[in-house]
């Protein structure tokens, strides 16, 4: 009965002590001072003009000219506020619209 209950007492302490190493403090502990710089990118949103043809969208103006950096829904809320003349209209052929595209800048870091 001592073995066994020794063996149990010896299982909880290296459970107890296996968790902590893993999840615990120690992990989460810092040696060393060091600063970090964080640099963040800053999305800047420009326009071009785009000069549009009988049956163009404004998804296949987006496919033409793609950004990977904003999603759709940003894009299109900056589209909307470039030309606000197209929320109760739609795109005519020959119109010079402006299509928005983002650039990074990465010149935001912080100590």
């Amino acid at each position: 009965m001592r073995i066994l209950l020794l063996a149990v007492l010896l299982f909880v302490t290296f459970h107890f002590i296996r968790m902590d190493l893993a999840e615990g403090t120690i992990p989460l502990a810092s040696f060393t001072h060091e600063q970090q710089q964080s640099c963040e990118e800053q999305v800047k949103m420009t326009s071009i003009p785009v000069t549009t043809v009988t049956g163009d969208t404004i998804e296949s103006l987006f496919a033409l000219y793609p950004d990977p950096a904003i999603s759709f829904v940003e894009r299109l809320s900056s589209f909307y506020s470039f030309n606000p003349h197209l929320q109760n209209q739609k795109i005519i052929g020959g119109e010079q619209i402006k299509l928005p595209l983002s650039q990074i800048e990465k010149n935001a870091c912080k100590e």
